[in-house]
């Protein structure tokens, strides 16, 4: 995916991802016995409860990296920092992009073939490929205007983004979709977009603090109650698509009904 090749002598048996998309992806191959470690991101996918810790992002420990026998390890392709350290134990590297919507089926497919599960990964990736075609055709013509705060106050996504992509095929329009990547939006710029709903991650916050604050009081979103947590999980891009495309349409739509996450 980032035009590396990797060489991978025998198939992997410990597998180190620092990568949410891959070990959840990982997980819905049937390979969760095969991941000897994750980073604390990755915890959120359900399964992952007795997979052992060994970092947060980036910053992980050498030495239980050399302790645990890492035989593989999938990282996103942008750190560096880790796979230096990775590659100079000989451990080989695989990097993941997974940024947008249409890079999810080729993800699944490079991982099916790092685990030797090309035959699920090739189903799985089939199934998100023809989802997206059909819930896009399905798309309303007019589109409910959005802001996702994500892990803070006014942060939220530009418009080349996997979380933009799936607010869109939700059938809504992200108000941030003229910036580029993770931005920080001006109390200003919110005011005059005037979003019909506001979504937050649970968890890092709550519908009153968010309505307390002055800049939202005034917004259409915050007048007709439209102010709705949504689960982190449903952010990760991965074969959970379907499932989280679901459930952010639900809420955009006012409904708390949400469907169970497949595995």
């Amino acid at each position: 995916m980032t035009s590396q090749l990797v060489h991978i002598p025998f198939e992997p048996q410990r597998v180190l991802s620092l990568c949410t998309s891959a070990t959840d992806t990982i997980v819905r191959l049937g390979a969760v016995d095969r991941l000897a470690a994750i980073d604390e991101y990755s915890r959120i996918v359900p399964g992952t409860k007795n997979i052992l810790i060994i970092g947060k992002g980036s910053a992980i420990s050498r030495e239980q990296v050399i302790a645990l026998g890492i035989d593989l390890a999938i990282i996103w392709w942008y750190q560096d920092d880790a796979s230096s350290l990775l590659e100079g134990l000989s451990i080989p590297v695989v990097r993941i992009r997974s940024g947008r919507i249409t890079e999810v089926p080729a993800t699944i497919q490079l991982l099916g073939k790092c685990l030797n599960r090309s035959d699920i990964a090739e189903s799985l990736a089939g199934e998100v490929a023809e989802y997206v075609k059909k819930a896009d055709s399905m798309s309303a013509t007019s589109r409910r205007r959005v802001y996702l705060e994500l892990y803070s106050p006014l942060r939220t996504v530009g418009g080349d983004t996997y979380i933009n992509d799936l607010i869109e095929l939700s059938g809504a329009s992200n108000i941030a979709a003229d910036a580029s990547g993770s931005v920080q939006l001006s109390a200003e710029h919110l005011i005059e977009a005037d979003p019909d709903v506001i979504l937050f991650v649970e968890g890092f916050s709550t519908v009153s603090s968010i309505t307390r604050r002055s800049v939202m009081r005034e917004l259409t979103a915050a007048k007709t109650g439209r102010v709705y947590p949504i689960n982190r999980y449903w952010l990760v891009a991965g074969a959970g698509l379907p499932d989280a495309e679901q459930n952010l349409r639900r809420v955009l739509n006012g409904n708390s009904h949400f469907v169970q996450e497949r595995q």
